[in-house]
């Protein structure tokens, strides 16, 4: 689940000096450790650029749009001041350095007609690269925090409110933000080719592995607990009040836990052919390209499952606009 490159092609040389498939050159900027790297060209044509900044641009602006209303809902609304919240706020900015940086830098480098990797006209496309890389990282990083919280707050509720307090969670925030940043350094500076680039690769499966361990095994555990938990409603005789009362506590928790799993199921969908691609391919092509884009598609489809899974979100998205227009007016 990482940008790893893959919006990467070459440049494709604007004089005599086009370097070929496998020409090796020096780009010590771009490895740092090394002075050489492998080297594959190749340019787009006409419509591939048409579609893929049309394609960009509805990403851009309709991601744009989708988090900075969900940042705008969460920010306005005190019903919404909690855990699960402020992950999707964090979320949404994440996303959002996706939408807002990392796809316009995209844009204005393939309307050129080539995506550069011998060129260093990378600056932009390194500054696209490293931010798509923290965005990522960051993504999962939350997700599977997020998951983590959901399963303490839902299995062990007590403990839950009585240990994560909102300075744990910034301060569990302020790492996840850390090594989002951190994350990236090593693989821009760590050429392709060599010993360090495979043990890098093993770290970065490793991490991610992890990361869906944890994500998995809390939703299995989550859905166990609240089906448990049904049962155990279902046999005892309460009142009507206290049965209602803990049949919506239930399904409110079983709705996060959908919501959670949705987000978790999309990003897995949109970044999985880019791993399944990095895996099979060695040199780059329009697969890591086309793949790369799908995976950007993920931060404006975040906002699309918020609203659409959570009640509360609309309600809130509805008195926003509500109350803007009518100021407006």
């Amino acid at each position: 689940m990482e940008f790893n490159s893959t919006i990467l092609g070459n440049h494709h040389s604007l004089g005599n000096n086009d370097c070929g498939n496998k020409d090796l050159i020096n780009t010590s900027s771009l490895d740092g450790l090394s002075n050489t790297t492998l080297c594959q060209d190749f340019s787009l044509t006409t419509t591939d650029i048409v579609v893929a900044v049309s394609l960009c641009s509805i990403l851009a602006i309709g991601g744009s749009l989708g988090n900075g209303l969900v940042l705008l809902v969460i920010s306005r609304t005190t019903n919404l001041n909690n855990n699960c919240s402020v992950f999707i706020q964090n979320l949404a900015i994440a996303d959002l350095l996706v939408t807002v940086v990392t796809i316009p830098l995209i844009i204005s480098v393939i309307t050129k007609g080539f995506v550069p990797i011998c060129s260093w006209n990378g600056s932009l496309m390194l500054g696209a690269i490293v931010l798509g890389r923290c965005s990522a990282t960051a993504s999962l990083l939350i997700l599977s925090s997020m998951s983590l919280d959901r399963y303490w707050a839902i299995c062990h509720p007590i403990h839950h409110k009585v240990k994560m307090t909102s300075s744990k969670l910034r301060a569990v925030l302020v790492l996840i933000w850390l090594a989002s940043l951190v994350v990236p350094i090593p693989e821009v500076v760590v050429p392709r080719q060599g010993r360090w680039s495979v043990v890098l690769k093993h770290v970065k499966n490793f991490g991610v592995a992890c990361c869906y361990i944890a994500i998995v095994s809390s939703g299995i555990a989550i859905f166990v607990k609240v089906g448990c938990a049904s049962l155990k409603i279902d046999d005892l005789h309460i009142n009507s009040g206290g049965r209602q009362m803990h049949a919506e506590i239930r399904e409110r928790n079983k709705k996060v836990a959908k919501t959670i799993a949705l987000v978790v199921f999309v990003f897995s969908l949109c970044w999985l052919p880019v791993a399944i691609i990095n895996t099979r391919y060695i040199e780059y092509n329009e697969l890591h390209f086309w793949s790369a884009l799908l995976g950007l598609a993920n931060s404006t489809l975040n906002p699309c499952i918020y609203f659409y899974r959570q009640k509360s979100y609309r309600h809130e998205l509805k008195v926003a606009l509500v109350a803007f227009f009518s100021v407006s007016s």
